[in-house]
């Protein structure tokens, strides 16, 4: 018995220590001018104006890094050559999204959460 919760904590410390060293793929959406709305920072952020044009930009970046970074391959709408940043061009209520394969020095490796960006404009 003391053998299994023995096993049953280790492995729950490990699951929790991973999750807590977890690198995150936020966002920020930039509006165009001084009344825009976004909220930015997150998994899932989004922007608002009334600049009436069709796109604006956004950046994708790495938060939370807890190890030192050899490569990071960018997925989807994302499409940068590295870095742990990428900035996009968001289209007017249309979904952007990404996520990010790091190859850490230490020989290991992580894929992020999916990140999702949208801007909304007064057209």
């Amino acid at each position: 018995m003391k053998t299994i919760l023995r096993i049953l904590l280790l492995s729950g410390a490990a699951l929790t220590t991973n999750s807590v060293f977890a690198t995150d793929l936020v966002c920020d959406v930039y509006p165009k001018g001084s009344n825009g709305y976004s909220s930015n920072g997150t998994a899932r952020c989004d922007a608002f104006d009334f600049s009436f044009g069709n796109s604006t930009t956004g950046k994708f970046y790495l938060q939370n890094i807890s190890k030192p970074i050899n490569q990071v391959i960018w997925q989807g709408d994302a499409s940068c050559s590295g870095g742990t940043s990428c900035t996009v061009n968001v289209r007017a209520y249309r979904s952007t999204s990404a996520s990010a394969l790091i190859l850490y020095k230490d020989g290991t490796y992580e894929t992020t959460n999916i990140a999702r960006m949208s801007y909304e404009t007064g057209h």
